[in-house]
């Protein structure tokens, strides 16, 4: 398993500020406890913003105009995917392998089954692109220099290798296909150390058939191809610690990366895609989070997209919160927001198409800024997942109630997706107890507040209309 890879240029502190210092190297890892990753020697809370068309939609000014929103708004990664396939909405309509801003495609066209051979015309630039991979260099370039990782996923498994995705597949890469794919993207950018690899692409690895050997080679690609190592996927080696590398399954929630790949060599940590299933998003996270043989970190890669997902389907903001705090406080490493449209049919903003910056500015966003904030100010490496705080509740869905605990300050943190009046069951012995409220919708703290009790209950009523948090400190 990777543990550290790059060289450290400098030393970042937990703060929201410091991770987005501009124009730096930054060394990916996962931590000594293997529950988080790591940029150089602090811990990297994965606050992701998806964008799959970037490369294949946007010119480098709309880039530059997405990544310096994301990141005024506290996000540190964007996911892209390289070869996904113009997406038209109303109805529905992708286009493989199509022109890019600048009229290049990623591939040789016509493409082939079996043939596929990137388009690479020597003497451009990434200001001044004679081809695709120009355009993709500029973005690899342009998140560099905002301090923020890039996870990429080389291509849409669901449509160019499983082939599952009805009426919208064509099977394009064989066996070698992806071997050789994967050795061209470790040959250019290998050396990129604030990029992660994400295989897959909404997809089971056997779905249609028993594709992990696919999604493996192209693993061993990228090192191969980008240094002298020769490696395996199922044997631990110096080469796997060059990248960091997960899998993006499908939506299906309790089947995720860990389902084929878990005790791979090449893959550092899990990747969870709950997509419209809200109510699973804590269960999702806590079954990888149980895995201990080995314990790997896991992230979500996918919830449900913020707006109108048509027909019926609407996220708001108060459940993009929901989905990202269930994801931390049951013990994920990092959440990836999305938009999809709103109620003037602008979007969808994870292609993006259409008039999609306006959708830049939904609500959900912008709480993404104070998520981080709180979990960065509130010892969110050292969190560990509990139960038994809050009187019993029946809702094990959206309304979930959700509890996590510092191992460093022993502060008690409580998650309520609603407004509601509850009973707080405390350790025993506590009798003195400080408590303060946070507002996810805006950052704000209320005073903080003590008691002492007669019983080993507190009774507390949420302050605000909507979600809240809770923090209760008790001391180690």
């Amino acid at each position: 398993m990777k543990y550290m890879f790059g060289v450290m240029l400098f030393y970042l502190p937990l703060v929201v500020s410091s991770q987005s210092q501009e124009d730096v190297v930054q060394a990916l890892s996962v931590s000594d406890d293997q529950r988080s990753l790591r940029l150089g020697e602090a811990p990297f809370l994965w606050i992701g913003g998806t964008v799959w068309g970037m490369t294949e939609w946007l010119s480098r000014e709309e880039i530059d105009f997405y990544l310096d929103d994301r990141k005024s708004k506290g996000f540190n990664l964007v996911q892209v995917c390289l070869f996904w396939g113009k997406r038209h909405d109303d109805p529905v309509r992708f286009f493989g392998n199509p022109e890019n801003k600048y009229g290049h495609r990623a591939f040789e066209h016509p493409v082939v089954y079996g043939k596929m051979q990137p388009a690479v015309t020597e003497g451009g630039s990434i200001h001044d692109p004679n081809d695709y991979w120009d355009h993709v260099d500029y973005l690899v370039d342009a998140t560099r220099a905002r301090g923020m990782v890039l996870g990429i996923l080389p291509l849409w498994g669901r449509r160019y290798v499983n082939a599952t995705h009805k009426g919208y597949s064509n099977q394009l890469f064989d066996l070698n296909g992806m071997y050789e794919y994967g050795a061209f993207l470790g040959e250019r950018y290998l050396s990129s150390k604030h990029i992660i690899w994400v295989l897959g692409g909404d997809v089971k690895a056997d779905a249609g058939g028993d594709f992990r050997g696919h999604y493996r080679a192209m693993a061993e690609g990228i090192i191969e191809g980008g240094s002298s190592h020769d490696v395996s996927w199922d044997e631990d080696s110096p080469g796997w610690d060059l990248a960091m590398m997960t899998y993006h399954p499908d939506g299906a929630p309790m089947v995720n990366s860990s389902t084929w790949f878990h005790r791979d060599a090449w893959l550092d940590f899990n990747m969870v895609e709950t997509h419209k299933h809200k109510d699973d998003v804590y269960q999702a996270i806590s079954q990888d989070y149980m895995l201990i043989d080995p314990i790997k970190p896991t992230v979500m890669g996918e919830p449900a997209y913020e707006g109108l997902q048509p027909p019926t389907i609407i996220t708001d903001a108060k459940d993009m919160r929901q989905q990202a705090y269930h994801t931390l406080f049951a013990g994920g490493a990092g959440f990836t927001y999305g938009g999809f449209r709103d109620t003037s049919s602008r979007g969808p903003l994870f292609s993006p198409f259409g008039d999609w910056k306006p959708l830049l500015n939904m609500e959900g966003a912008e709480s993404m800024l104070y998520l981080r904030r709180f979990c960065e100010k509130n010892d969110w490496p050292f969190w560990l997942p509990v139960d038994g705080f809050v009187a019993a509740t029946d809702d094990i869905g959206v309304n979930r109630i959700v509890a996590t605990r510092s191992t460093r300050s022993g502060d008690i943190l409580i998650y309520f997706p609603s407004a509601v009046t509850t009973d707080i069951v405390l350790p025993e012995g506590i009798s003195d107890v400080k408590y303060s409220w946070y507002d996810p919708r805006n950052g704000n703290y209320s005073s903080v507040e003590e008691k002492t009790l007669s019983s080993e209950t507190l009774k507390v009523t949420v302050p605000f209309r909507t979600d809240a948090l809770l923090i209760l400190e008790l001391g180690e």
